[in-house]
């Protein structure tokens, strides 16, 4: 009895029974290879005739030697399947790799070990699933100093977040997979780690409201021996911002009114109000408010008198921004007297032009009917005409001159 109670208490250390520890599946992409983690445990009255070079096999769904035996580390010329035993079997360490897996290998693989004296199949059996492309990174968002964002993917502005995209890595690989984002922000910093089994691409920055609502996409590539393989993971960021004013809100002014639209972004989505002249508007016989999604409409007719400022006021839980319109609202006669003014000018303007074309056609007139006579002392006759076109004159006429005598 008390052998027993020993022998319960002790029993990994005294009273040890063959055992195995295997993940319960692994997988593997077609044509890479596969890593299998893998220790056992003999009783120990075989401990001493472990050492006499122990033999690792493999059998594929099922325990007969005979008939379901794909690998052998000793006897590698009848395998089915490339591989090496990587652990040391001396220190109970099986671990395994299997290379260029194909779609016949997927299975549930058992691991029997043999040297002189034993011969054991271990169970359970650990299943490997073969995939024709990559298995999908990963990508979990981080906030500094407060560990991973779970609910929604929010974070405020002004916060330095960090990206980190992981994906799978073959042991085999002579090429860890490589990273791209389809999204890079201005300031930013890259980093990427890379072990036996996996890799990640890390991409820290600070959220502004320019991240809200953004998808960053993380796509893996796999270099194979004749070709590349790829897979992509996504992530909408979702940011807490105070509110902005787009630069396109403007006021427009007709004849009888007054229009303006104020256009405002925040998340949460922020109230909006108009003010005139420091006091919050609501709608009346004069003035006319509507919204359209994020932007705001209002209207002054004409009626309204001394309304020197009107204020689009945006306001969520993170802050409070205000845009500033200032317009005069002229009455009827004061407009018309502008409006007077402002022909006067054009019409200035216009007879002034005129007589100055007049002036230079009558000019040129002139300069064409001496041409067309041909006078000697035409340049005496026309004293308006400039000294360089007296010298024009007088050498076409030495030209004339010439041409006769010849």
């Amino acid at each position: 009895m008390k052998l027993m109670v020993v022998c319960f208490l002790f029993q990994a250390v005294l009273c040890r029974e063959f055992s195995i520890t295997l993940p319960e599946s692994v997988e593997a992409l077609r044509g890479l290879c596969v890593l299998i983690p893998c220790r056992f445990q003999i009783e120990e009255q075989y401990d001493k005739d472990l050492q006499r070079d122990p033999t690792g096999i493999w059998l594929l769904n099922g325990t007969d030697v005979n008939s379901n035996k794909v690998f052998n580390s000793k006897v590698t010329t009848e395998n089915k399947i490339e591989g090496e035993i990587i652990g040391d079997l001396l220190m109970k360490n099986c671990t395994t790799i299997f290379y260029n897996i194909r779609k016949r290998d997927r299975g549930k693989y058992y691991f029997r070990l043999e040297y002189e004296g034993l011969k054991y199949n271990y169970r359970p059996p650990v299943s490997l699933r073969v995939r024709d492309s990559p298995i999908r990174p990963s990508i979990t968002l981080y906030k500094e100093d407060q560990g991973e964002v779970e609910d929604q993917n929010e974070v405020v502005e002004g916060t330095s977040v960090s990206l980190i995209c992981s994906a799978p890595s073959a042991p085999c690989l002579l090429n860890p997979p490589t990273f791209t984002w389809n999204f890079l922000p201005e300031e930013r910093r890259q980093e990427q780690n890379h072990n036996t089994s996996f890799s990640s691409s890390q991409l820290n920055f600070n959220a502004t409201h320019l991240h809200h609502g953004l998808t960053f996409t993380c796509t893996t590539t796999y270099q194979l021996q004749n070709q590349n393989k790829s897979a992509r993971s996504s992530r909408t960021l979702h940011v807490l911002y105070a509110p902005q004013i787009s630069s396109s809100s403007s006021c427009n002014r007709s004849q009888d009114l007054i229009m303006c639209s104020c256009e405002v972004h925040g998340n949460p989505s922020p109230t909006l109000e108009w003010r005139l002249s420091g006091h919050t508007v609501s709608p009346s016989e004069v003035i006319s408010i509507w919204r359209k999604s994020s932007r705001s409409f209002i209207s002054i007719h004409q009626s309204v008198k001394d309304t020197p400022t009107l204020q689009c006021v945006g306001s969520n839980n993170l802050g409070v921004n205000t845009l500033l319109f200032n317009f005069i609202i002229l009455d009827r006669n004061t407009a018309e007297l502008y409006l007077v003014l402002s022909l006067s000018v054009v019409l200035l303007l216009s007879v002034g032009v005129i007589g100055f074309l007049i002036y230079k056609l009558k000019q040129l007139s002139k300069k064409i009917k001496v041409l067309e006579r041909g006078d000697t002392y035409a340049s005496l006759e026309l004293s308006a005409v400039q000294n360089s076109d007296y010298e024009t004159l007088q050498t076409n006429r030495e030209r004339r001159e010439k041409k006769n005598n010849i």
